[in-house]
């Protein structure tokens, strides 16, 4: 396909499958989940919080390597998006047995294993290289759930608020207000009009310009 030159469209994705971002994305997943059945099986709150940080520090260079040697690809998009839930989840069920919080743990899995989910693979239908180039196409979705700081408070909010705050009806509050915010966001993507070309076209263009480039 042609290359439009906008950086984040899938025009320029090398369609690769075997490559170092992938291979730290696998490595990242299952070093945390070997963490977590190490925490869960000696009772340990530091093997958790080292499955935490395998898991967080993995999500972070794997997109930071795939930007550097330019090998975004959408299936890496979605591998990663895969393996987000695989760690966060078994995380926060080992969470569990360190504090027992079954009411917000329950609500933010429901927010990030199905809802957050679906948007996270929805901004695919577009001509884009992943969620964090959905800015191409709304920029107020993008800012509220893929931009960095709205990404870490997603995942680490919760065990922030389990661990420092007594009160778990504080976590299950801010865990409610997130699941209601994704909500609005999935509802506003499925409302957007559908892709009707092969390159995305950034909001700040005119489409026909666009069209005659």
């Amino acid at each position: 396909m042609r290359r439009c030159g906008v950086r984040g469209c899938s025009c320029a994705d090398p369609r690769l499958l075997a490559s170092a971002p992938n291979a730290v994305t696998l490595a990242r997943t299952a070093l945390s989940l070997g963490l977590v059945a190490a925490a869960a099986a000696e009772r340990s709150w530091p093997l958790l919080l080292a499955a935490y940080l395998a898991y967080w520090v993995g999500d972070v260079a794997d997109g930071a390597l795939a930007r550097h040697l330019r090998q975004e690809t959408r299936l890496g998009a979605v591998l990663d998006v895969v393996c987000d839930r695989l760690n966060c989840t078994s995380c926060a069920l080992t969470l569990l047995l360190f504090v027992p919080a079954p009411a917000p743990v329950t609500v933010f899995l429901v927010q990030f294993v199905l809802v957050d989910l679906v948007l996270s693979l929805l901004p695919l239908r577009w001509p884009v290289l992943s969620p964090n180039y959905f800015g191409l196409v709304d920029p107020l979705v993008h800012a509220a759930n893929w931009h960095p700081l709205a990404k870490a408070a997603n995942t680490g909010l919760l065990v922030v608020l389990l661990v420092a705050v007594p009160d778990h009806r504080v976590a299950l509050a801010a865990a409610a207000v997130v699941l209601v915010a994704k909500a609005a966001s999935l509802v506003r993507v499925l409302r957007l009009p559908r892709p009707s070309s092969a390159h995305v076209v950034p909001v700040d263009v005119d489409p026909a310009r666009a069209s005659r480039a």
